[in-house]
């Protein structure tokens, strides 16, 4: 339930852009739905985490790093920049840090965009992240129309750009649905976008996609191609590290620099740091995530098609399901049934329920929960 907003005070005059937002509303904790209902055992599948956890890697570096946090991190992130910089092999100052790639979303509307000039471009159903971004920065967020299975019209988006376009949002794999570019789109996309604008690819589940499809294309070989592409990643989806914040980006040396002017001074904590450059080590930790993905994603999506739902293509740890019905009387039966799926009406998808990849052993439950509230 929506809390009602108190008027507000006459004393506290805000901006009008500041005015119109609401809060982003993440998926409740599974103790407070067991609070709520009074319930145990509840599953939260609303998020979009790693269900193996972080690397036992990052978490005794993560552990070590504690010792030190009387001191204040290294505000240039020298060593992850640097371990980033040689298996990616780029130079390190092609790396920006930020609290999560969420966090470089909105450096780069503060970095590169007037409010009141310019615009930030992306299409419907994209990550709602760009459009709360632009609107924190009293900057225009214009989304074009996506095409069949909500995926990414390259040629609409194109014809949206117009002389106040200064960034371009794409995520590939797109979250919440789950879809991915071809190659020949992601080119199409390089090709067509004004030099300058910046296009910024968010690739938060890379490391799903490249594993999960052979044709999947990363950006970042392409930056020779285009000095303004800018490309995200993150420590919160295969590495598990949601709940630290760690993101980076890969970027020409100007944008990065340009970033690090409207950055906050220790912004990355220093355990954050430390977890990131030893997980960066553990193949083995995304190997089996990988493994866990490519089991799970086939399986629940074959068993919420039996129950006849729809479940959309998806080269993530989540599906984007069609319900069919309005997905809060769906993801509220769900949750009675103690399984936290997240409603995608927000995203403009109102029969529509995300669910992330459960871990094996509670693959059954998610079922059930979702069968229960379909009937």
């Amino acid at each position: 339930m929506t809390p009602s907003r108190s008027p507000q005070a006459a004393w506290l005059s805000v901006p009008p852009h500041i005015a119109q937002l609401s809060p982003y509303v993440p998926g409740k904790p599974a103790e407070e739905v067991e609070r709520e209902l009074g319930i145990t055992g509840v599953i939260k599948v609303a998020s979009n985490e790693n269900p193996l956890g972080p690397s036992p890697r990052a978490v005794r570096a993560a552990s070590e790093a504690l010792a030190d946090s009387h001191l204040y991190p290294d505000g240039s992130g020298y060593r992850l920049r640097g371990a980033l910089a040689e298996s990616l092999a780029v130079s390190p100052s092609e790396i920006a840090l930020g609290a999560g790639s969420n966090e470089l979303i909105h450096l780069l509307v503060h970095a590169f965009c007037r409010p009141g000039h310019d615009q930030v471009l992306t299409h419907k159903s994209a990550f709602v992240s760009y459009r709360l971004a632009a609107m924190s920065f009293g900057v225009d967020a214009v989304e074009a129309p996506v095409g069949p299975g909500l995926r990414l019209d390259v040629d609409a988006l194109c014809e949206h750009i117009t002389d106040q376009t200064r960034l371009v949002f794409v995520a590939n794999p797109n979250n919440p649905t789950g879809a991915a570019l071809t190659r020949k789109e992601l080119e199409a996309l390089i090709e067509r976008v004004p030099e300058r604008a910046l296009l910024v690819i968010d690739e938060a589940y890379h490391e799903y996609a490249a594993a999960l499809s052979d044709s999947w294309p990363a950006s970042q070989p392409y930056r020779a191609r285009r000095p303004s592409l800018v490309t995200l990643r993150t420590f919160s989806k295969i590495y598990g590290m949601a709940g630290l914040r760690m993101g980076y980006g890969i970027a020409d040396p100007q944008v990065v620099a340009l970033i690090n002017r409207v950055r906050r001074p220790f912004h990355v904590s220093a355990i954050a740091q430390a977890a990131a450059v030893a997980a960066l080590g553990d193949s083995e930790h995304v190997a089996a995530s990988v493994e866990h993905a490519r089991a799970i994603l086939g399986a629940l999506s074959d068993r919420i098609r039996a129950l006849g739902a729809v479940p959309l293509p998806s080269l993530c740890n989540f599906v984007l399901v069609d319900v069919g019905r309005p997905s809060s009387a769906v993801s509220d039966a769900m949750q009675r049934h103690g399984v936290i799926a997240r409603p995608m009406a927000g995203w403009g998808l109102p029969n529509h329920v995300r669910v992330s990849l459960p871990n094996a052993r509670d693959l059954d439950k998610v079922v059930a929960g979702i069968e229960h509230a379909l009937r």
